[in-house]
């Protein structure tokens, strides 16, 4: 008898002038997951919470207003973070107080995940630093290469999967590199049931990138 997988924690990092989908498609690919017990009950696999240097409304660049549930320094133990992108980023790779939350946010995960212009702030902090890492994001990367001088750019991926850090490209592509990452950690078949419970089609090729 198969044991059944530990709840495994997301934590979402926010910042003024994120992009909605770049959070809430990952999210929803995370919350997808579910195993169903013995009993028919349906259990997550996934357990997401948001966070951001404080507490509280968190306005996006698309105009919504999310809520960050947890301080960075407060939140509890968590496996994946995943960091947005958006106009904010530009703003935020300048906070020197923000990134030094981030990258210590960032030494908590297991995997850390970043969504377009994302992979900029991470840029600015320890794992893109210490050895090179290739990143995607959404044609901005002579910017994104900028923040970090071990940054190595991927014109045409989706996501790049370096290990212990996953980049995207822009928006709907989070959506790829989320479900990549959970067909990683509980196989191609969870991540296809996520994929068919959003009614979204999955690119499964991370160099299947026809906006590169």
């Amino acid at each position: 008898m198969s044991s059944t997988p530990p709840i495994q924690r997301v934590a979402v990092a926010l910042f003024e002038g994120f992009t909605v989908l770049d959070v809430y498609g990952p999210v929803q690919a995370f919350a997808s997951c579910r195993t169903i017990q013995p009993d028919g009950t349906r259990r997550p696999l996934f357990e997401i919470f948001s966070m951001a240097g404080e507490a509280g409304k968190v306005k996006a660049g698309e105009g919504p207003a999310s809520w960050a549930e947890w301080t960075f320094e407060k939140a509890p133990d968590y496996d994946i973070l995943l960091i947005p992108g958006g106009f904010g980023s530009r703003k935020a790779v300048a906070d020197q107080s923000f990134l030094e939350r981030l990258a210590a946010a960032s030494r908590r995960a297991h995997i850390t995940t970043t969504v377009c212009t994302g992979s900029a702030l991470l840029a600015r902090t320890g794992p893109a630093r210490r050895p090179p890492r290739h990143v995607r994001t959404r044609s901005r990367g002579t910017w994104v290469t900028q923040q970090g001088p071990r940054v190595l750019w991927k014109r045409k991926a989706r996501w790049v999967d370096d290990g212990n850090v996953l980049t995207s490209s822009g928006v709907s592509a989070g959506i790829d590199m989320a479900l990549s990452l959970i067909a990683r950690l509980h196989g191609r078949e969870m991540a296809l049931t996520s994929a068919r419970n959003m009614e979204y089609v999955w690119r499964e090729g991370a160099e299947d990138d026809p906006f590169a």
